[in-house]
C-alpha cells in the first residue's frame, strides 16, 4: 500500500532522513553536514511510504518570509513512480493554505523540466549549492499546472 503523510519532529527526522542520506549524501556526494540543519526541526516534511518502507521526502521552510520547499528526494529504485510529483505537490499545497502567494524551490539544474511541469517558472542565473548546479524557481496558484504527471 501507497501512503503519502506529513510528519514532523522525531518522526521526520527518522523517515525523512535515511532517505536525504542515501540520495544526497552516498548518492550525490553532499556533505551530511550540509545536508541537515536546525530547519529540519520546524519543518513541513511529507514521507511517501510504500508499505513499511520510507521512499519519497521533501520538506517546506518559511524563512526570510519565503516560503521554500527542499530536500526533495526520492530513493533511486522508486523513481518514475510520480512520488516526486506527489511530495511537491502535498508541499505546496500545504504553503498555499497556510498563507503563502508563492512557492520558491532551489532546484537541481538535472531536475528543471520536472518543477517547470508542476508550473515553476526559473528566475535569475544558476547558482552552486553544495557543490550542486541549482536554479531558483517560483511558482503561484495561478501558475500551478492542476494535473499530476
Amino acid at each position: 500500500m501507497i501512503e503519502a503523510r506529513y510528519v514532523f519532529g522525531k518522526e521526520a527526522l527518522e523517515l525523512c532522513g535515511s532517505i536525504r542520506y542515501e540520495v544526497f549524501t552516498e548518492e550525490q556526494g553532499v556533505d551530511v553536514q550540509h545536508e541537515r540543519d536546525f530547519y529540519d526541526h520546524f519543518a513541513h516534511h511529507v514521507v511517501v511510504m510504500e508499505g513499511d518502507i520510507a521512499v519519497a521526502t521533501g520538506r517546506l521552510v518559511f524563512t526570510n518570509e519565503i516560503f521554500l520547499l527542499g530536500r526533495i528526494a526520492v530513493l533511486k529504485n522508486h523513481r518514475g513512480k510520480n512520488y516526486g510529483d506527489l511530495v511537491v505537490r502535498m508541499l505546496i499545497d500545504r504553503a498555499f493554505n497556510i498563507g503563502a502567494e508563492e512557492v520558491e524551490v532551489h532546484a537541481q539544474l538535472s531536475v528543471q523540466g520536472f518543477y517547470e511541469s508542476i508550473g515553476f517558472i526559473p528566475i535569475g542565473e544558476p547558482f552552486y549549492e553544495a557543490g550542486i548546479e541549482h536554479i531558483r524557481m517560483i511558482i503561484d496558484q495561478n501558475s500551478l499546472q492542476k494535473s499530476c504527471q
